[in-house]
């Protein structure tokens, strides 16, 4: 398991549950895959796709990621375009052909970001164990 996938499990353990969709859409634009403090890049959930606990055998639910957002945090205006390739290459080993600088700002205008997509998969735990899977 790579430390990317590794930090979108953890974001997911913490999130609000499905049923609560404006608080788990809050939470994403809010807290980074990095945790508490990264800066200037972060790291977003942007959009999910979330399988239903009688779709899946065991309970739980299967979260899969469709699109994630790198976010600069180093002020606005821009001084310099942010290099969001090398940070994810850095940070993440990841070298996503579909990056795309959107034009905007993130959540609350708060900095310049990116989307791309990342494979990641996360498993709720199911009631039966009352465990994430590892």
């Amino acid at each position: 398991m790579t430390s990317f996938d590794t930090a979108f499990r953890d974001l997911l353990r913490l999130a609000p549950g499905p049923i609560f969709p404006r608080a788990r859409a809050l939470y994403f634009h809010k807290y980074p895959l990095e945790g508490k403090g990264a800066a200037p890049f972060r790291t977003h959930l942007m959009e999910e796709e979330i399988e239903e606990p009688e779709a899946l055998q065991g309970g739980g639910y299967l979260v899969r990621a469709l699109r994630f957002a790198v976010v600069f945090w180093d002020g606005v205006p821009l001084t310099s375009p942010p290099n969001f390739a090398a940070y994810l290459t850095q940070q993440w080993q990841l070298n996503p052909a579909d990056l795309k600088q959107e034009s905007g700002l993130w959540f609350r205008d708060e900095g310049h970001y990116a989307s791309f997509t990342a494979p990641a998969l996360y498993r709720s735990k199911s009631a039966e164990d009352g465990q994430d899977p590892p």
